[in-house]
């Protein structure tokens, strides 16, 4: 009896111990009320899920931090051939038969590099959700990165670079990022080049995915129906074997262009310009201010940008963008028009710029623009598959994951001033670049 009453202490220890190992590795995940809740995995995968009844479908998204800022000039669009080399086999399947697979179980994949990060985004029925799963989760573990894939993928990739360059819009849309930060950083195409896409080997990039594809360098978020428990069983059986090493993605150091402004001739009747100003990483409480820019500027008919189309005949498109990275942002406007008005268009929007950067904003546009930018919002998490891609993409940028709801929330509580003086303050000279494709 002494001897049981000795050992019996040592064995409740060691239960504990192994429920609080297994609570780690299954990446105990708790709920808050709004339905989202987060953990981390021993390998280091970030977990983001948020739980929603509301259909029968499951979305999750794998992101793995890097995207071109791993990138050389001379390598460039490696990252893009990786993440689509994921999905070409296995070393459980081929390539044909993770297609088929993928197919029979209905569910919609894509995979694909951006800016600073590449991500692979799935969905399909619940029903079928931890299958889909099991077959990217296996592609992250044990790649194969066949050679007669890669011929395949470097001939369709070198084909939608052409048409990338042939497209006014995407051709200019690429000049102004290279005209800004040159051929290093933001300033590479998320493709490459048809030279660089020529030069990569499966070796590279096997190495390359050796480097980056590790749970530190992970995060994989999940909008679904399923339980907590099921999801929790999931991560566990599906992500634990993703190993854990990956090398650091430093910040870039970011030297902006003296030369302002970029051009490519083009032998058309139309002509595409981009121009706006380039930024630094916006903190969280900064990202809504270029959100409600674009609103008043050019998102929607009847914005600022619209009377170039509809009172001055200069545009047959018109609109602005945003970016807010995880290392630096823009603001810009886009305008396609007919060749021999491009003189007038640059004309009329540096008019638009020098009149927002003295005049700001009035108290009415800000009032719209907050209503359009929480309806934006709304939409942006209203289907899962949009909600797993935006929790990854926020948690990444380092605003969290949940960032659209608390976007929705401090809508109200932003200032005319605070908009105006930021403006004044970030939209800059030395920031501001144009890129044009046509004629001059």
């Amino acid at each position: 009896m002494k001897t049981i009453i000795k050992i019996l202490p040592v064995v409740i220890l060691l239960a504990g111990l192994l429920l609080f190992g297994c609570g780690k590795e299954c990446g105990k995940i708790d709920i808050g009320d709004d339905g989202y809740g987060k953990t981390q995995m021993v390998n280091g995968i970030k977990v983001l899920f948020n739980h929603d009844q509301s259909t029968s479908l499951s979305s999750g998204r794998f992101l793995i931090g890097g995207g071109v800022l791993t990138e050389t000039e001379d390598n460039n669009g490696i990252t893009n051939l990786m993440i689509r080399m994921l999905l070409k086999g296995n070393d459980k399947m081929t390539a044909s038969v993770i297609t088929e697979q993928l197919d029979f179980l209905g569910a919609n994949v894509s995979a694909t590099c951006f800016r600073d990060y590449s991500a692979i985004s799935f969905t399909s029925l619940t029903e079928n959700f931890d299958q889909v799963l099991e077959i990217i989760s296996q592609s992250l573990i044990s790649p194969t990165f066949p050679e007669d894939e890669l011929t395949k993928l470097k001939n369709e990739v070198e084909g939608s670079i052409k048409a990338s360059n042939d497209s006014q819009s995407q051709a200019s849309s690429k000049l102004f990022w290279k005209t800004a930060y040159g051929d290093r950083s933001y300033g590479l195409p998320t493709l490459g080049t048809e030279q660089s896409i020529a030069r990569v080997t499966a070796t590279d990039i096997r190495e390359h995915y050796q480097k980056y594809v590790g749970g530190k360098n992970l995060i994989f978020s999940v909008a679904s129906d399923l339980t907590v428990k099921q999801i929790e069983d999931m991560i566990k059986n599906r992500l634990s074997d993703i190993k854990a090493d990956a090398d650091t993605v430093s910040a870039p150091v970011f030297d902006l262009q003296d030369t302002k402004t970029g051009f490519i001739k083009f032998d058309r009747n139309q002509s595409f310009i981009y121009w706006g100003v380039m930024l630094e990483h916006l903190e969280a409480n900064e990202a809504p201010y270029v959100i409600l820019l674009n609103e008043i500027m050019g998102a929607n008919v009847g914005s600022r940008l619209w009377y170039l189309r509809q009172k001055e005949k200069l545009a047959y498109a018109v609109y602005t963008q945003y970016t807010t990275d995880k290392y630096g942002s823009l603001f810009r406007a886009a305008i396609g028009t007919d060749t021999s008005k491009v003189k007038i268009a640059l004309e009329s929007l540096n008019r638009e710029w020098s009149m927002l950067v003295t005049d700001g904003i009035t108290e009415d546009e800000l009032r719209d623009a907050k209503v359009n930018m929480k309806n934006s919002m709304i939409y942006r998490i209203d289907r899962k598959s949009n909600r797993a891609n935006n929790m990854a993409y926020f948690e990444y940028v380092g605003y969290n994951y949940r960032y659209p709801l608390d976007l929705i929330a401090m809508a109200d509580r932003i200032t005319l001033d605070q908009v105006n003086q930021f403006i004044k303050r970030e939209f800059t000279e030395d920031r501001k670049y144009v890129s044009i494709v046509g004629k001059q």
